[in-house]
């Protein structure tokens, strides 16, 4: 049986982070990258069975990122090991003995020097016959082919299909799904969003208003927001809309649908089309467990959030928001 090994080395990262090595995340284009190695696998139709990881930020979400854009042709599981974080060669290696006999394509993303120096212990032979020494920049990767079963790898076992760096492949990507003819700046999901309006009950007897909106800084920390992003394939838009909102606002609560409008906006050179929902807070996420603290949160009156959002045709459905939140809560 024929077996794939793709050995993915993380995005690029930002080189500090106050929470010590294992939080560090990736930079947008760390982001990008990655998505363009998972465009040119599933392009040519590589679709892995497992995808495994270190649990650290930068190569988890380097997982998460490949798997959104392999979604639609297969599921692959996203399997964490601790054991996987800064391991050196013969620790990958022996993750790989322990695969399923059934796996027949794995990608397994790590970090540097492990994942550069592994494809050694399993095509030193051929690595040395084609003069290649393989060292992995960030979103690089390096395909293995091999006949022997996992627990038999070996040195002499594989030989290289192809060395593949995120600049040599296509920059941008197919729209409106892997055989568009249309390009566009970001995988065609990210045109097409969702959004919740975090809100409690609460009156201010200054200015009268009795609903509060949850907001959060920016990505870039200018100004404050609403929960917004991309509709994760696989999840319907009112469940992408909630986990972003645990992610971005860390905060927890019931939505209801249908939506309570829809906006668009301008983003990467593109129409990105949203639909919004209300959602009423019951929890907030301590930092440490909230994914991006880094933003800060704060409650802000109605009247003033729908002075401080950006997107006109956000701030017409924040007009009318009183009256959809009332009927949420009745029905």
């Amino acid at each position: 049986m024929k077996r794939l090994i793709t050995l993915l080395r993380h995005g690029e990262t930002v080189t500090y982070d106050a929470r010590g090595d294992f939080h560090r995340p990736l930079t947008e284009d760390g982001k990008l990258n990655v998505q363009r190695i998972g465009a040119f696998l599933e392009k040519q139709g590589l679709y892995p069975d497992l995808i495994m990881a270190s649990p650290a930020q930068r190569t988890l979400h380097s997982a998460e990122k490949l798997h959104k854009i392999l979604f639609p042709g297969i599921k692959p599981a996203i399997t964490q090991d601790r054991t996987l974080y800064n391991a050196d060669a013969h620790a990958l290696f022996s993750a790989l003995q322990g695969l399923d006999e059934d796996i027949q394509h794995v990608v397994l993303v790590g970090h540097n020097p492990g994942v550069s120096a592994l494809p050694a212990l399993i095509a030193g032979a051929d690595l040395r016959k084609k003069r290649m020494f393989p060292s992995l920049k960030p979103a690089s990767m390096i395909m293995i082919e091999t006949t022997d079963s996992w627990s038999d790898l070996g040195p002499s076992s594989g030989h290289v299909l192809q060395q593949v760096d995120a600049a040599n492949v296509a920059q941008d990507f197919p729209w409106p799904d892997k055989n568009g003819t249309e390009r566009r700046k970001r995988p065609a999901y990210f045109y097409r969003q969702s959004s919740v309006i975090p809100y409690r009950n609460r009156k201010d007897t200054q200015t009268g208003d009795d609903i509060e909106i949850l907001m959060t800084l920016s990505s870039g920390g200018k100004h404050f927001v609403i929960p917004k992003g991309a509709i994760d394939p696989g999840l319907s838009a009112v469940d992408s809309a909630i986990k972003e909102a645990r992610e971005e606002a860390g905060c927890m609560g019931s939505a209801t649908e249908p939506a309570i409008g829809s906006y668009h906006y301008q983003k990467w050179g593109s129409r990105c089309d949203v639909e919004v929902f209300a959602m009423k807070v019951e929890d907030l996420l301590p930092d440490a467990e909230w994914e991006e603290s880094h933003r800060g949160r704060e409650w802000i009156d109605l009247s003033r959030a729908i002075e401080m959002v950006k997107e006109e045709g956000l701030r017409k459905i924040l007009k009318t928001f009183r009256e959809n939140a009332l009927q949420d809560q009745e029905s």
